[in-house]
């Protein structure tokens, strides 16, 4: 389970090295577990609206590169996009 923004970070990894080196099973199993794991942050109502939607364009952005199995693309979003956002999402919760 997910509990803090550093696991996250380690999940993201994992998922980014398994689509990297063809372990595209494993980097969808690892996915869909990252994203049970936060969800009830995403749907707690504490992140603001402006947050929320930049992380459920990028999520489909993820599933979109998936379902045409542009493992690339999903690894990029993961890597570089990601991150990025969550950091500022979190910040943006803990300022308030």
């Amino acid at each position: 389970m997910i509990t803090n923004l550093e696991n996250v970070y380690s999940v993201l990894k994992e998922i980014v090295h398994y689509a990297r080196t063809g372990s595209y099973s494993d980097a969808a199993s690892k996915l869909n577990s990252c994203l049970q794991d936060m969800q009830p942050i995403l749907l707690s109502g504490t992140i603001p609206p402006e947050y929320l939607k930049k992380l459920t364009y990028s999520l489909e952005t993820v599933f979109l590169m998936q379902k045409q199995n542009d493992w690339v693309a999903v690894a990029d979003i993961i890597e570089f996009e990601l991150p990025v956002l969550l950091k500022e999402t979190f910040q943006s919760v803990d300022n308030k």
